[in-house]
């Protein structure tokens, strides 16, 4: 493999870590809110 295509398949890991990251926070607010929410609820 040249060195472009090395850089290029890093580029996309690189991308590929992000996303699976973002989308891992995005999992957890989600549940967060919903936790609280659930929370609230049982308060009433």
């Amino acid at each position: 493999m040249n060195s472009a295509g090395s850089i290029k398949f890093l580029y996309a890991a690189y991308i590929a870590t992000w996303l699976i990251h973002a989308l891992y926070i995005g999992s957890l607010v989600r549940r967060y809110s919903r936790l609280r929410r659930q929370m609230k609820d049982l308060g009433k």
